[in-house]
């Protein structure tokens, strides 16, 4: 019998997963974007179940952390940014882990090639180049290089180079592969500079591009530039030089020798009394100098060479006239007269004599002298010139005095000019004046000339002298300033045209006033009556004069008055009337005297209709004078007569704010002459808006508001209907003016005005003119301007009539660059009523500010390997001016070459060459762009630090000693030593157990960090020995080290054997002797010390520790000794400040308590009295062990 077993196979996990390649390659571009999957790795694994699965890790080369996998998948996922620039390979090793126990792995590895993409723009080894080319260099002359990099590689990277600015004139190439920069043409122009900027341009797709700036200046050491040898010439000359002379002589040359120049003045020098020989250059005077008038020239001198390549040079010249003794003092005033009272007391200043002298120093300098006339009655301030009383006066002795005054100046030969003092001595004023009568009447006619004298009036003062004179003036009455005063005679004249028709009459007030102590006076009245003359005409009322009148109007009807009015007076204003002309046959007549003309003759309106009379007004006077007027008159038959209007003509005025319903005029209109019945007329207006007029009274009324402005006049037509049938109608004319009212306000030109001044323009210059109209007339439209705001200062004034404004101080744009001013313009009505405006006022710059530097002296540290272009530090200047005055460029100016440049533009100082240790002092310019260019400069101190260049070097790389068990503790087993060829702290060396400063070896030994003394630390048994490290370390900035080796063996029998070998062959007795003479020496040594009072003398002086000195200078004569400690760089004197305490050394002790420390002085005192203790218990001490010793070494010789 059978049966069916089945076996299961279980897995166990003894495949590991394998990957298709033991090795893949995927390229990836430096911008792929963080995230993205680069490749998938896939390893299998021949179990099952949990055996077979896989997951991914990366094990190493993921510098960065750049890359994951996903575990899973076995995708590869960019975890970051990549950089071509920064790393182009990375080698991942990829793990693939199955799950099986224990896990069996897979190993493959994935190399990711960054690729390039055009991701960086071309960057210059500077931002900004500088050049410098003669102005006569040939085509071709190479300027600089430029030099940029391109961290891209392959066509990204290849850079080429070309001009994008600064090349308007093409005088400059660049060369697209090399950068380098050279000229195309001779530049010539020696006064211009030249910012280019250069473009480097990678081959990349998109392409980027870098920029630099590069600074040329153009200098002049070609040979043959032209310039003058001096900048500036300047001469004295005295103001008498004849014309003609020289002053001075400029030239202008080449380095290579005198060439054809041409000289002349600068057009920009104005006038001045000098010319330039054109071929010599001489500056000759060609007409009088006057030191008074000016006392200095400057001038500029132009030097043109012909040539190819004409040149032109300039200088300034500056001539000082200096002063002769030319101008006498002269007084200002030729004589002085004046009037004392006999009772002014002696010492009294009269009167103050005042004289100038217009030259200089001495010459200039003068005295006063009273030299006649004072009959020792009068004294004189000879400095002042003041004039005094020096005794009593008395009027009835002397009456008066003519005092004669010298004013001498000081120069050689002395000049001298004299003035007369009039003194009249009088009696003491007591009266006042008294007019010959209290009322004058003068009369005058109406046309008398102005300026006419019309009377005058006379006062009397019996006081004598000066005392009884009298001065007058018009106190009131004269409110038009129609007549003047003469003050001294009392004439009375017109200033002015006068009109009787006007005033007809004055009354003045006049005073007279003396001249007593005090003042007296007396009034008098002055009527002026103004007469008449025939000036004026007479004038119709009404005219031109219409009627209308019937044929059947019987003989002797009044057919019209006339009316006319003469404003003279007399019979210079009578008026009689006739008719000159248009009544042949005598149809009418008019009475002279009333002007009323009535029917002569019959009339016949079908012979003639109209009759155009002329009518006559002439007044009395002589001659006479007349006027005329036209008297139209109509015929009619009966029924057709029609109302007649009083005056064919009405004028009237009426404000422009009367109220409505205000009353204007009355028209009047009655019945024509021979109409019949009485009829009742009725009244209207035929063309008006703004007016009314009653139908029955013919009252013409304000119907509408009226507006000057507007319309100021009417003519109205009126109508005079009568009631008849039919009804007959006539017109006449109202025109109606409209009278101003002060209702509007000014209104300028402009809302805003604008203007600019250089605030280097003269006081009084006008600036702007703002201009207002006022719709009113009269004095409502009459405008006056003012400045009601923004006055700085009172910076500006206006002309209250024009409205001009000028300036009336000196500006300064730095302190106030503009001016809002606020301006009214206000009329002259009753309110007033005004107006603003603004005017915006710019002050323009000029070139007045220099460069400021925002520091006095800049200084910097840099170390002497700085590579060339490397910024070493940036200067920076600000220019309170604006625009082009404002613009800065930096120059150095230094005295000797130095291997720096500076951004012309940013002041950044960059290294130009190899810099040297130590220290360099130079100048920066800063210079603006103004005309002409202001400049300032600041101190620049560059120290240039040494750089730490050479590591120690131990004399042995080994060092090896054999001591004896019994070595105390303490000694000096041996000394390591090493030197550093730097300088200062890069090559002073410390010393240290051990491999490196910080990691110091346990060994019973401890070595010296200055001395490299290697000593023993604790008893050693024979047998031991000690291998270690000693490492020597510099004190630079960054340290530099070098290690030795140290072997030292404790060794009983080689060390004795090895002393002995020392002292085999010397006796006991020349030891002793040896050690004896030392101590003898050392006593005389102290003996010498002690005596010798005026020397110092030095010792040596040995430590066991490291911090104090090793010498002493001791001074007797001051009691004091200073020790030296070479280390610390440091000597000094002191006077017994106390001993320094260490753990080995109790006797020393720094000044106030510090420890020394490098580079400082630290001199270390004590008193010469311990000094002498502590040497004599030193050699007791050295005494006692040298004949221990001695004992020693003869016991084991025994």
């Amino acid at each position: 019998r059978s049966s069916r077993v089945a076996v299961t196979i279980v897995d166990v996990n003894n495949n590991a997963p394998a990957f298709a390649q033991s090795e893949y390659d995927v390229n990836v571009k430096e911008n792929t974007r963080s995230g993205a999957t680069l490749t998938t790795l896939m390893a299998t694994d021949d179990d099952a179940g949990s055996n077979a699965k896989v997951a991914y890790s990366i094990a190493s080369g993921n510098v960065g952390g750049k890359f994951k996998i996903d575990s899973s998948t076995g995708d590869v996922i960019l975890e970051g940014s990549l950089d071509f620039e920064t790393l182009t390979d990375y080698d991942l090793t990829v793990l693939a882990v199955d799950g099986g126990k224990p896990a069996q792995t897979g190993v493959t590895t994935l190399n990711v090639a960054v690729l390039d993409v055009n991701d960086n723009s071309p960057i210059f080894t500077q931002a900004v180049y500088v050049g410098s080319v003669s102005a006569f260099a040939p085509n071709g002359s190479v300027i600089a290089s430029v030099r940029a990099r391109d961290a891209d590689s392959g066509s990204n990277g290849r850079i080429s180079y070309s001009i994008a600015s600064g090349n308007s004139k093409g005088l400059f190439s660049v060369d697209s592969v090399s950068g380098e920069v050279s000229t195309t043409a001779v530049v010539g122009d020696l006064s211009s500079a030249y910012s280019i900027g250069i473009t480097a341009s990678d081959s990349g797709s998109p392409q980027n591009r870098g920029q630099c700036l590069l600074s040329i200046s153009v200098y002049k050491d070609n040979a043959n530039v032209l310039d003058f040898n001096l900048n500036p010439y300047t001469a004295v000359i005295a103001e008498n030089v004849s014309v003609n002379s020289t002053a001075v002589s400029v030239l202008a040359t080449t380095q290579s020798g005198p060439i054809a120049v041409s000289y002349s003045i600068s057009k920009s020098s104005g006038k001045i009394p000098f010319r330039v020989a054109p071929n010599s250059g001489r500056i000759i005077v060609r007409r009088p100098l006057d030191r008074e008038t000016i006392d200095s020239y400057s001038f500029v001198v132009v030097a043109t060479s012909g040539g190819q390549v004409s040149q032109t040079a300039q200088t300034n010249v500056k001539i000082t006239v200096t002063d002769v003794n030319d101008d006498e003092p002269t007084f200002s005033q030729p004589k002085y007269s004046l009037s004392i009272p006999e009772a002014t007391p002696p010492g009294t200043s009269i009167v103050a004599v005042a004289a100038t002298d217009r030259d200089l120093g001495s010459n200039g300098r003068f005295s006063y002298r009273l030299v006649g006339g004072a009959n020792g009655y009068f004294s004189l301030d000879t400095a002042l010139g003041n004039v005094m009383t020096a005794a009593i006066l008395n009027s009835s002795h002397v009456s008066n005095f003519s005092l004669i005054i010298e004013a001498k100046d000081e120069g050689t030969p002395p000049l001298v000019s004299t003035t007369t003092v009039n003194v009249v001595i009088a009696v003491q004023g007591n009266t006042k004046p008294a007019f010959a009568t209290s009322l004058y009447t003068f009369i005058v006619r109406e046309n008398v000339r102005s300026g006419s004298l019309i009377g005058s009036v006379v006062a009397h003062d019996r006081d004598p002298g000066a005392y009884g004179t009298v001065t007058y003036k018009i106190i009131s009455g004269d409110s038009s300033n129609s007549f003047v005063i003469d003050s001294n005679s009392g004439a009375v004249r017109t200033t002015k045209d006068l009109d009787y028709e006007t005033v007809s009459q004055y009354s003045l007030k006049i005073e007279a006033v003396d001249a007593g102590r005090p003042r007296k006076s007396a009034m008098t009245k002055v009527s002026i009556i103004v007469t008449d003359v025939n000036d004026n005409l007479p004038v119709f009322a009404g005219t031109p004069y219409s009627v209308t009148i019937s044929d059947q109007l019987p003989l002797g009807s009044s057919v019209l008055q006339v009316s006319a009015s003469d404003a003279d007076s007399g019979t210079n204003g009578d008026v009689t009337f006739s008719i000159t002309k248009g009544d042949t046959k005598n149809r009418f007549h008019i009475n002279d005297n009333t002007g009323v003309i009535t029917l002569a003759g019959s009339l016949d309106s079908t012979l003639q209709n109209v009759y155009l009379l002329t009518v006559e007004a002439s007044d009395g006077g002589a001659p006479r004078k007349s006027s005329t007027t036209i008297v139209s008159a109509t015929v009619v038959q009966p029924g057709k007569l029609k109302p007649v209007f009083d005056q064919s003509v009405y004028s009237v005025t009426v404000k422009e704010n009367s109220a409505l319903g205000a009353r204007v005029a009355k028209v009047n209109a009655r019945e024509s002459s021979g109409s019949g019945a009485p009829s009742v007329i009725r009244y209207s207006l035929a063309d008006s808006t703004y007016f009314s007029v009653d139908s029955n009274t013919g009252i013409v009324t304000v119907a509408r508001q009226l507006d000057r402005e507007t319309t100021d006049k009417f003519s109205i037509t009126v109508i005079a209907t009568d009631q008849r049938k039919p009804p007959q109608s006539s017109t006449a004319t109202l025109d109606v003016a409209v009278g101003d009212v002060n209702d509007n306000q000014p209104v300028f030109s402009n809302q805003v005005y604008t203007a600019s001044i250089r605030e280097d323009n003269r006081v009084g210059l006008s600036v702007a003119q703002v201009q207002a109209t006022d719709s009113d007339v009269g004095t409502n439209g009459r405008v006056t301007y003012s400045i009601v705001q923004g006055n700085v200062d009172n910076t500006f004034a206006i002309d209250s009539n024009t409205g001009l404004i000028s300036t009336v101080i000196e500006m300064d744009r730095e302190l106030t660059p503009k001016y809002v001013l606020r301006v009214a313009a206000v009329d002259q009505g009753s309110p007033s009523l005004r107006a603003v405006t603004t005017l915006t006022v710019t002050v323009l710059d000029v070139n007045d500010n220099a460069p400021v530097f925002a520091q006095p002296i800049y200084s910097a540290e840099v170390p002497e390997d700085a590579a060339i272009g490397a910024s070493l530090l940036t200067t920076t200047a600000t220019d309170d001016d604006v625009g082009s005055n404002a613009v800065v460029t930096y120059s150095i100016r230094s005295d000797e070459e130095i291997p720096l440049l500076i951004g012309t533009t940013t002041g950044l100082i960059v290294s130009a060459g190899v810099l040297s240790g130590g220290q360099y002092k130079f100048k920066v310019v800063a210079t603006d762009q103004g005309k002409p260019a202001l400049n300032s400069s600041s101190d620049v101190v560059i120290n240039v630090n040494t750089v730490n260049k050479h590591a120690p070097i131990f004399e042995t790389a080994l060092y090896e000693a054999t001591i004896h068990s019994s070595t105390s503790v303490g000694s000096v087993v041996l000394t390591v030593s090493a030197n550093d060829d730097d300088a200062g702290l890069n090559g002073r060396v410390r010393y240290f157990i051990g491999e490196s400063e910080n990691e110091t070896e346990s060994v019973p030994f401890s070595v010296s960090q200055t001395s490299g003394e290697v000593k023993l630390e604790r008893e050693l048994a024979n047998g031991e020995s000690y291998h270690f490290a000693v490492t020597a370390v510099d004190s630079g900035i960054v340290l530099l080290s070098a290690t030795a080796q140290v072997s030292i063996t404790v060794n009983d029998a080689e060390a004795i054997s090895g002393d002995q070998s020392k002292s085999g062959g010397l006796s006991i007795g020349l030891i002793v002797g040896v050690s004896i003479g030392a101590v003898v020496l050392i006593l005389l040594v102290v003996i010498v010390v002690v005596v010798a009072k005026k020397k110092a003398y030095a010792f040596k002086w040995r430590q066991d520790t490291d911090d104090v000195p090793t010498s002493v200078t001791f001074t007797p004569e001051e009691d004091n000794i200073a020790f030296t400690n070479p280390m610390y760089e440091s000597t000094g004197f002191g006077s017994g400040l106390g001993t320094r305490v260490t753990k080995n050394n109790p006797l020393y002790e720094s000044p106030l308590g510090e420890d020394p420390s490098p580079g400082k002085q630290n001199p270390i005192y004590c008193s010469t009295d311990d000094v002498l203790d502590r040497i004599q218990a030193e050699l007791d001490d050295s005494l006692a062990k040298g004949f221990e010793d001695l004992d020693a070494a003869a016991a084991e010789s025994n």
